[in-house]
């Protein structure tokens, strides 16, 4: 992150405290997200708001 500057000019702090606040982030995939009962239990929360809304409908996919 040499080219990442999170400092004003003449501020030494360490950048390893920067990196701290990327730690807890938000899965990126769905491989992440499904490792983590949170992140399940928030899909299962939308997808049965999704059905009883019924804003959904299962289709085919095309050909190809």
């Amino acid at each position: 992150m040499d080219d990442y500057e999170v400092m004003g000019i003449g501020q030494s702090e360490d950048l390893a405290v920067h990196f701290a606040l990327f730690a807890d982030c938000d899965p990126i995939t769905f491989e992440e997200a499904v490792k983590q009962s949170k992140w399940r239990k928030a899909m299962d929360e939308e997808l049965a708001a999704i059905e009883r809304n019924d804003t959904w409908k299962l289709t085919e996919l095309p050909k190809g």
